[in-house]
């Protein structure tokens, strides 16, 4: 079915986070790794190419810990050293396969976090980075906050930006807390484009947290987390627009942030876009975000529903309703 959402024709198409014009860091980490076997000296032949079989195991492995399987495969093709040399990666793959599986219940097995964790730590073992977050999440869950976080240290070691991104928001809610580390672990993750530590670093900055408040900062890091496609950060972007605090202030710009937070399942936006539809006299359109936010206990949506709902007819209410139980909301990173 489809969803029901208000976009206005200015939104043109929707946001993707990773443009397939850009490559990605795995990609672009195996063009250095190409490049950095690539000698100064021209070949003096079509046989003296770059000799790939040159660079060591331990660095190889550590560039590409972090890789997808898609780019591991494609490393692997480069020489008969490099696909040795990362063959414990690809078996790390598998075991994060099995874990994922055991973790969500999928692919006819049924949901077992000790096998997932299994899974998980036999990966990590192996070297990849994409287990040991997967590990640390089990552990964190589990109340075994320093096994995670001796997990997410190896992954942000080896520049994993999600385990950048755990480690800094473990260092938040650890004790004791050390906002210093977080920070940097945060700011690490957000120049690498990761929207979660994006929005956490912006947190940090707004309140102050292991660094000056800067509200300025803030906004900027709130604004690039919600063009990226974090929810929270739409609607503290919308926030910032509207009072002019750390950007210029633009009612256009604070609509649109608020409606794709509302439209993307942000139950305070929807509460907000709901009023804001209604002093326009969008009778309909306020009432489906109204009932919306209400059934995410927005408690304070109701009266004003209500008041709405009086003045419609009995039609336009079943319209209304009807649409809010068809809602979808739009797809986001978080």
């Amino acid at each position: 079915m489809k969803q029901k959402t208000w976009p206005d024709r200015s939104d043109g198409v929707r946001f993707t986070a990773f443009p397939l014009s850009k490559p990605n860091d795995n990609e672009e980490n195996i063009i250095l790794l190409r490049r950095s076997k690539i000698g100064s000296k021209p070949s003096l032949s079509p046989t003296d190419g770059p000799d790939f079989s040159a660079l060591t195991f331990d660095i190889l492995t550590k560039i590409a810990a972090s890789f997808n399987f898609p780019n591991l495969l494609a490393a692997s093709l480069v020489c008969r050293s490099w696909r040795d040399a990362l063959r414990p990666l690809r078996e790390a793959m598998m075991m994060l396969r099995y874990g994922k599986r055991f973790k969500h219940g999928r692919g006819g097995v049924r949901r077992n976090l000790d096998k997932a964790l299994d899974s998980f730590l036999k990966g990590a073992a192996r070297g990849s980075t994409l287990a040991m977050v997967d590990a640390g999440l089990i552990y964190w869950e589990r109340g075994l906050k320093e096994e995670a976080i001796a997990l997410y240290q190896k992954a942000a070691a080896l520049g994993d930006p999600a385990g950048q991104c755990n480690l800094g928001i473990s260092y938040l809610h650890a004790q004791p807390q050390n906002h210093k580390e977080a920070v940097k672990w945060l700011h690490q993750a957000s120049i690498g484009g990761y929207t979660r530590a994006q929005y956490q670093l912006a947190l940090c900055l707004h309140q102050g947290l292991g660094v000056h408040r800067n509200l300025y900062e803030a906004a900027k890091w709130y604004l690039k987390a919600a063009e990226g496609g974090y929810v929270r950060a739409m609607y503290n972007a919308s926030l910032f627009y509207s009072s002019g605090v750390g950007l210029s202030q633009s009612r256009r710009q604070a609509r649109k942030w608020m409606r794709r937070a509302a439209d993307r399942g942000h139950s305070k936006a929807q509460f907000e876009h709901g009023l804001a539809l209604f002093s326009e006299g969008e009778m309909m359109k306020a009432v489906v975000y109204l009932e919306l936010a209400t059934r995410s206990g927005e408690t304070a949506a109701t009266h004003v529903k209500n008041v709405i709902l009086q003045q419609l007819s009995a039609t336009s209410r079943e319209r209304a309703l009807l649409l809010a139980d068809n809602w979808r909301a739009v797809p986001s990173s978080r």
